[in-house]
């Protein structure tokens, strides 16, 4: 895989409460620590999408459809500044909060669960796939993707200790969020070596951070 511009770029996915954003940043000050440039992004963000996104998208009552295209939108449309940012800034890592997959697999999730439909892994993928084609000029292609997981109870405790925000239903909804989990670990086995699934256990989050930074600059030298 091919780095945009000399950045490589992870995305990091995984379910509400699991700790991502946390250990994205303690990795990202690793790697700064010990001399390495990286840039982040976050979706969704505060471009016209992006404010968008979390005021209609978030309504309990917005059809899960319309959600997943509403924050598909927001991803390919802050592409342009994630493009913008490796570009005049030059990093060696580029760190991006929740990408296209997270729009896909929140979408699938969503659907599953209000119509009671199921959707299997053949389904997710070739959804997955034809959007990666649509959005090839659009969309940065990950050179690795991050999805954290953590124990079901301690990510319930995660998201009841949050200050509740416009999507606080979907990240107390246990039911929803194992239909996440079961998606993203759809991509992780089709994703194979660009993916990478890590458990985010409590009081190990130096010592994730740092396996992940030595990690990350493993795969960046690999990639040269």
């Amino acid at each position: 895989m091919v780095m945009f511009d000399g950045a490589y770029v992870a995305v990091w996915e995984g379910v509400d409460g699991s700790g991502k954003t946390t250990l994205m940043a303690e990795t990202a000050g690793r790697l700064r620590s010990m001399g390495y440039s990286v840039e982040s992004y976050k979706t969704p963000s505060n471009t016209s999408t992006g404010l968008f996104a979390k005021d209609y998208g978030n309504r309990e009552d917005t059809d899960p459809l319309t959600r997943m295209l509403v924050f598909l939108a927001n991803t390919a449309d802050d592409s342009r500044v994630m493009k913008k940012i490796i570009r005049e800034k030059k990093p060696q890592f580029m760190f991006v909060d929740r990408y296209y997959a997270c729009s896909i697999v929140y979408g699938f999730a969503l659907l599953a669960k209000r119509f009671s439909k199921k959707y299997d892994k053949e389904s997710l993928l070739q959804f997955f796939r034809q959007v990666e084609d649509l959005g090839s000029e659009t969309f940065i292609k990950p050179d690795l993707t991050v999805v954290v997981d953590v124990d079901p109870e301690t990510r319930m405790q995660r998201a009841l200790g949050k200050q509740a925000g416009s999507d606080a239903a979907f990240e107390r909804d246990e039911m929803l969020q194992n239909l996440v989990r079961q998606y993203y670990d759809y991509l992780v086995s089709y994703l194979g070596d660009y993916a990478l699934k890590v458990f985010n256990a409590d009081n190990a989050l130096k010592q994730l951070s740092n396996s992940l930074a030595e990690e990350l600059l493993r795969r960046r030298g690999r990639t040269r």
